[in-house]
């Protein structure tokens, strides 16, 4: 069944009781060529303020982005996150950032590899992320079959890492951690525990996270059109949730 397009107006009075975790790119922001090259519109940061501030401090930015970047684009607003897809972790504003341990070799050998294969071939982009790095096709999407065959293929003697493909990118990042895990996680720590749970994105590499907020009884928001999903529910683009966002931030 096609997940359903929700609205605000079922959400305000029992908006207190929820915990959100919000995708960024393509959710919250609209995707751009070069992932530096994203605008966050105005009033956005001051809206998850105010939201945030309503759920108690019980929404969390899930992020294929490092953390620091996130701050980087929200500043001066500092919100719980988790970055890297669940490789770095920040249960609380006020909280140190929590990073899983990567063998540093491993990463710059998969780095480098990545950068010869994307030398000669325009519109490919290496981007290191610190404990994972990623590949861009965005401007060369006639390339995205043979970098997704590479990026495997790169890993196929390299226990304990998988190639994660999303949106005209790939990321080569270790195992056992995703997004579901990272919302897992926060669910089991105050102010998040006891509530229930809504995930938005638009990705593939969202729907971890879905999984993680059916599993708890919540719900599961795709952002776009993508088939097949786990969602339970929709919003058409990046300003619809944005418009959503500024709704339930301003109902009393």
């Amino acid at each position: 069944m096609a997940p359903q397009t929700i609205d605000s107006t079922g959400f305000a009075e029992s908006i207190s009781g929820m915990a959100l975790f919000l995708d960024v790119d393509g959710c919250l922001i609209d995707l751009a060529e070069r992932p530096e090259d994203v605008v966050v519109p105005p009033g956005l940061v001051a809206d998850l303020d105010r939201l945030s501030a309503r759920l108690g401090g019980a929404l969390a930015l899930v992020s294929g982005r490092a953390i620091a970047d996130l701050d980087r684009l929200f500043a001066p607003l500092r919100l719980a996150a988790a970055g890297q897809h669940g490789l770095e972790w920040r249960p609380g504003a006020a909280a140190a950032v929590e990073r899983v341990p990567v063998e540093r070799a491993v990463l710059d050998r998969l780095t480098a590899s990545l950068a010869d294969f994307a030398s000669g071939r325009p519109g490919l982009r290496v981007e290191p992320k610190g404990a994972a790095v990623a590949i861009h096709y965005r401007q060369a999407p006639h390339l995205g079959a043979d970098v997704v065959a590479f990026a495997r293929g790169l890993l196929a003697d390299v226990p304990g890492w998988h190639a994660l493909a999303g949106k005209m990118v790939v990321e080569l990042k270790p195992d056992g951690v995703d997004k579901g895990a990272a919302v897992d996680r926060f669910l089991a720590l105050p102010p998040f525990a006891g509530r229930r749970p809504l995930a938005m994105g638009d990705d593939v590499t969202d729907e971890d996270a879905f999984a993680a907020a059916l599993r708890h009884g919540g719900i599961a928001v795709l952002v776009g059109d993508r088939e097949p999903t786990r969602a339970n529910r929709r919003l058409p683009d990046p300003a619809a949730v944005r418009a959503w966002i500024a709704q339930l931030a301003a109902a009393r």
